[in-house]
Parts: C-alpha cells; structure tokens; sequence
C-alpha cells in the first residue's frame, strides 16, 4: 500500500480524479485479503497466526494512514519545486512580477495544474488544488514579511484562506 500511497502523490497522478480511486482500491484489496486470511487462520483454530494477522493489518492500517496527509504533499511539492518558487519570489521581491495574474514558468505547470496565480500588494500566490468547480482552492504563497492571523489570500474565484504554517523560504501553505 505504501508504493501505491507514493504513486498517487506524485505527478502525473498528485492532484489528478485518478488518485483517489486507484488508492482506495488498493486499500480495499489490502483489506480484503488482510481479513481472509485472519478468517482463515481463526476457523483453522490457529490463533497465532490470526493474532499476528490481525497485528499486522493494524500496522499497515496506521502506516498507510499515517503517510496520507495534506503536510506530507504540500511539504513533498515545496521540496520539488524549491528552485523554481525562490526565482519566483525572488523577481517579486525585485519588482520584476507585474500585479494580478501570472503566466507561470514550466517548472511549475506539475505544482499548479490549473496555472492559477497571481501577484499582489502583500504575496504572490501558486494555487496547487482546486475543487471541479474552481470555487475553492489550496496553495502556497510567498509573503515579503511575514503574514498575520488576518491575512487573507484569494486561493480561487470566490473562496479564500489563511495562512496555515511556513513551508520554507518565506513561502506559506495556504488553505
């Protein structure tokens, strides 16, 4: 489950309708095969073996679980991508970024699928996720100085967030 979990978050699939399912039918499977084989072992009145079935489908559980969460993703895409978000902080930095919306380099068309950026008067921000309706939205953001509990970034047509923690290099996830 762990190389599947590790295919599915990362590009081509990070962020595709594929993901999803292709996870959860993994987990299924794992489940399914993980509770045969405990139901096996207990009618054979074999009770290590179902114990230590059921011990390991627990860990597998908690492991796979575990490595599926938005910090491991948005950490893992800020780490890829690193090069690329300090030459683009670096030109708002130096005012070379005009206000409103960006044309994104190619480096970054795998972190923002949609290409919906823009720069403003506080922060340039790189949308990474999208609902299917562009309503709502998730994505990194750099911020000259450091932002507030107020700040408030346009994460997509109609929705905003807040800064939710720094990822590096004055960049901000941003849900």
């Amino acid at each position: 489950m762990i190389p599947l979990l590790r295919l599915t978050q990362e590009p081509p699939l990070l962020g595709s309708s594929f993901a999803l399912p292709i996870w959860v039918a993994g987990f299924l499977f794992a489940a399914a095969i993980s509770i045969t084989a405990i139901l096996i072992a207990a009618i054979r009145r074999s009770w290590g073996v179902a114990l230590a079935g059921l011990l390991l489908a627990a860990t597998g559980v908690f492991a796979t679980t575990r490595f599926n969460s938005k910090v491991d993703i948005v950490d893992y895409q800020y780490r890829e991508h690193r090069t690329a978000l300090a030459a683009l902080a670096e030109d708002y930095r130096t005012g070379r970024l005009p206000k409103g919306p960006l044309t994104l380099p190619p480096s970054l068309h795998t972190l923002s699928p949609s290409g919906y950026a823009y720069a403003g008067d506080t922060a340039v921000f790189v949308q990474m996720w999208q609902n299917w309706r562009h309503e709502s939205g998730t994505g990194l953001a750099y911020f000259a100085d450091p932002p507030t509990d107020r700040t408030i970034v346009n994460t997509a047509d109609g929705d905003s967030g807040h800064p939710q923690r720094e990822v590096g290099g004055g960049w901000w996830w941003i849900s």
